[in-house]
């Protein structure tokens, strides 16, 4: 298994977060859920990082730290994400991650 952090980046997320309705972030939310019952399905779920809004804003907005067999299976989880996301491949530098 590889380790990977999936960033969440979608511009301006958080000003389309405020107009939503409680339609669309019911959705918003339930994608997340089904990303994470498939990563789990597929390999560890380490964390889950929600990032707050920053001055100046980013695009960044969230990230997953994971271990999935490959990068395609990552690819092909982060289609469920309801959000543009970029794929890091991480170093293991031995430092043990504990829940």
């Amino acid at each position: 298994m590889a380790k990977y952090l999936i960033l969440l980046t979608a511009p301006d997320h958080y000003n389309r977060w405020n107009a939503a309705d409680e339609t669309t972030r019911d959705q918003y939310l339930a994608d997340l859920a089904a990303f994470t019952t498939a990563v789990r399905a597929h390999g560890t779920l380490h964390a889950v990082l929600p990032l707050l809004p920053t001055e100046p804003p980013t695009d960044l907005h969230g990230a997953y730290l994971v271990d999935l067999p490959d990068h395609s299976t990552a690819d092909n989880l982060t289609k469920l994400l309801p959000s543009p996301c970029e794929i890091r491949e991480c170093q293991d530098v031995g430092i043990p991650i504990t829940a």
